[in-house]
């Protein structure tokens, strides 16, 4: 068993055994805006996605790293803009953390809006604790957000995605990722799947995968003030299971993050 420690970001469970575990964390961090707080308060801060205040970015930073993840799924991270000063975030926080950044602009080489001001800044990026076994990048076939990031780390298959915000679209993206999904390989899906329509938006999708979401109980993660939909998952393959789940309650950004320990059966 693991012991457990309470700190000021809530409970995380910390590695005692020597045992095959893999610790996640998935976290949409809003380009480091921070929370806004209030759904009025977006109009107040609505200033920050063109100049983001540091505070809240060295707080989701100093998170990442109290909680030592070995894979780190950082979306809607900003790689390097005049909104952060032409800080990558994703290095940044690797940095911070011992860890190595992979990531890339959320829409896709050949999208239009990859090619606009502080958009073309826009992206995805898993963080890994050493070298991955392999590491792979892919585009679905439409939407306007489009990367899927995937490493191969301790045996395991850990894809991220940023699903489309339009049901119909993300309908077409789950249909397209059923395809990239090998049953026989353990796996964890993970990332802000967008669906306000519930988890059942899922179901017919983790059935032909053989995934299932961790999150048993459907906690919320959006907004991260007031959190009353689950739109952030982890999804995991029959190979693995759950020895800790968190939903941490944070205020730096307008998600909750998934903090996961994984092994395989």
């Amino acid at each position: 068993m693991r012991q457990i420690e309470k700190n000021h970001f809530g409970i995380i469970v910390l590695p005692q055994e020597k045992e095959f575990f893999v610790r996640i964390l998935i976290y949409n961090i809003a380009y480091g805006t921070g929370s806004p707080g209030s759904e009025p308060g977006r109009l107040v801060t609505g200033h920050r996605y063109l100049s983001a205040p540091e505070r809240p970015f060295r707080k989701i930073g100093r998170f990442v790293g109290s909680v030592a993840p070995d894979v780190a799924g950082l979306l809607e991270t900003d790689l390097g803009s005049r909104r952060t000063g032409g800080m990558n975030q994703p290095e940044e926080v690797a940095s911070y953390c011992g860890m190595i950044p992979f990531g890339s602009n959320k829409y896709g080489p050949a999208s239009k809006w990859g090619r606009l001001p502080y958009l073309r800044y826009q992206g995805n990026a898993l963080l890994t604790r050493g070298e991955p076994e392999s590491r792979e990048r892919g585009y679905l076939p439409l939407g306007m957000k489009r990367l899927v990031l995937s490493v191969r780390y301790n045996g395991i298959r850990i894809m991220l995605v940023h699903l489309a915000l339009r049901r119909e679209v993300r309908r077409a993206q789950l249909a397209a990722l059923a395809e990239w999904i090998d049953p026989g390989e353990p796996t964890v899906l993970a990332g802000d799947f967008n669906t306000f329509g519930g988890a059942a938006e899922l179901t017919e999708f983790c059935a032909r995968c053989r995934l299932q979401s961790i999150n048993l109980l459907h906690r919320p993660t959006y907004p991260a003030w007031a959190p009353v939909r689950e739109l952030d998952y982890m999804l995991i393959s029959p190979h693995l299971e759950v020895t800790a789940f968190r939903v941490p309650h944070l205020f730096f950004s307008d998600h909750l993050p998934l903090v996961a320990d994984l092994r395989h059966r």
